[in-house]
């Protein structure tokens, strides 16, 4: 085993440090992969191999310094742990092996070049290989974001001259991304609007231009990542996806604009409430409700108070919490102008749907499920026509509630108007909400109708 390898020093004592056996390093690191979007199998002989001086291929590495780094609560690298490989293994995108608070330092016009996952000789899948950083979620107040935001270049003679023209093919890309984001889900158009803003983009605001057309250029390119990181989070990569929403905040923030750097923190909220990371989820959301100007449209500060109250509800502790900021939320949707999610708006389409979906959390949090059912039933019932993804993943939910409440038939009927817009989606989240039809069907396949679902659900 590891003949002609050096024992990793460095790993044992951090293992003996966290008090784990090895079997429960390799559990940590292969429930982290679910986070990168990989499947891993480790088990006690990997590790020990790690510790004789074998070194995994990434994101391996990373995953390890990761598990460790939770478990000891401070940010390590995969060169601290003594499993880095600089000459074969390429650099984390957008800065982010160094961890913790230092992602801020990066470019962020050269993270979104590196993220974009073109053919190169000898390079594995750049997505697959960011691995989420919980020690990143630090993330600066927007007071201090906008002292410390990084320059993404720009007006630098003799870079070409640009003005309307790029900057409205940029706006109409933004709505196609978005529809068909909405419409067919994240895995859809990911590499072509990663493509699209490390090709296009990106040189566009490394060209000279006005300090008008140039403002209008950064809201839209921040607009975009923000979307390219939501297409990641929805396919499950949700390292990559951090990438993304820690350059688009980047770039609001050097584009000034409060607003959407708290649309995105509120982003980051959404995805650790989904990795189950509570607390980070719940301080992110406060934090994007604490940085915003007090004349925001209603509708975008009801977006933010209801993403406040599902964090809360989550915490357990803050149930009062919950329900000040779903109020909070109802009162500026009814004073909202427009809201109407037909698709207009790009990044916080936000309506009666979104909220009602938003009640249903925090009632399940309570453990409420038939109200939770009804707001379920309400927020489909609202959905607009063009929200394919988003109508089939609550009515995974509401199956799921009307299963865990005896309720078989009903179950059954929802998960096949599930099944009616699977075919259309390409999304891991809804082929994860299809893996768990099947576990949850499969005690009742001597039911008729559980055994109808299971046999179309098969075909998929």
């Amino acid at each position: 085993m590891a003949t002609g390898h050096r024992p990793n020093v460095r790993l044992r004592a951090l293992l003996t440090e966290t008090g784990w056996t090895g079997q429960q390093l390799a559990g940590a690191v292969n429930d982290l992969g679910v986070e990168a979007g990989v499947t891993l199998r480790y088990g006690r002989a990997a590790v020990a191999h790690w510790l004789a001086g074998m070194r995994p291929r990434s994101p391996v590495p990373d995953l390890v310094a990761e598990a460790l780094s939770r478990r000891l609560g401070r940010s390590l690298t995969a060169a601290e742990i003594g499993l880095s490989r600089p000459d074969r293994e390429p650099r984390d995108p957008a800065g982010a092996d160094v961890g913790g608070a230092a992602w801020w330092e990066a470019d962020a016009l050269a993270g979104l070049v590196e993220l974009h996952a073109g053919p190169r000789p000898g390079r594995r899948r750049v997505l697959e290989e960011c691995v989420y950083n919980l020690a990143a979620l630090t993330v600066p107040g927007w007071a201090d974001a906008t002292v410390a935001a990084v320059t993404a270049g720009g007006g630098r003679d003799p870079a070409p001259r640009i003005g309307a023209p790029q900057v409205e093919a940029a706006a109409a890309m933004a709505q196609v991304f978005s529809y068909t984001d909405t419409a067919f889900g994240g895995g859809q158009a990911r590499r072509a609007l990663s493509g699209y803003l490390a090709v296009d983009v990106v040189p566009w605001l490394r060209c000279r231009m006005s300090s008008t057309t140039r403002r209008r250029m950064l809201s839209i390119a921040a607009e975009l990542t923000y979307l390219c990181g939501f297409m990641c989070f929805d396919e499950q990569l949700h390292g990559a996806a951090q990438r993304y929403y820690q350059a688009a905040l980047k770039l609001a923030a050097e584009n000034g604009d409060a607003v959407g750097y708290a649309v995105t923190l509120r982003a980051l909220s959404v995805q650790a409430y989904t990795l189950g990371h509570h607390r980070h989820a719940l301080d992110l959301a406060e934090a994007a409700l604490s940085g915003v100007p007090g004349a925001i449209e209603p509708g975008t500060r009801a977006f933010l108070h209801g993403q406040a109250a599902v964090a809360a509800a989550a915490s357990r502790s803050e149930c009062r919490a919950a329900l000040t900021h779903l109020r909070a939320a109802e009162h500026h949707l009814d004073h909202a102008v427009a809201t109407t999610g037909t698709g207009a708006e790009t990044v916080g389409a936000y309506h009666q749907a979104s909220l009602a979906h938003q009640h249903a959390a925090v009632l399940t949090a309570l453990e409420d499920r038939p109200a939770a059912v009804e707001a379920l039933t309400t927020s489909i019932r609202h959905r607009p026509a063009t929200e394919r993804r988003a109508r089939a993943l609550t009515s995974a939910t509401l199956a799921g509630l009307y299963l865990d409440q005896g309720h078989l038939e009903q179950a059954a009927a929802t998960w096949h108007t599930f099944l009616d817009d699977y075919p259309h989606l390409s999304s891991g989240r809804t082929r994860a909400a299809l893996a768990t039809l099947k576990a949850r069907l499969r005690p009742y396949q001597r039911n008729t109708l559980a055994r109808g679902v299971l046999q179309r659900a098969a075909t998929m």
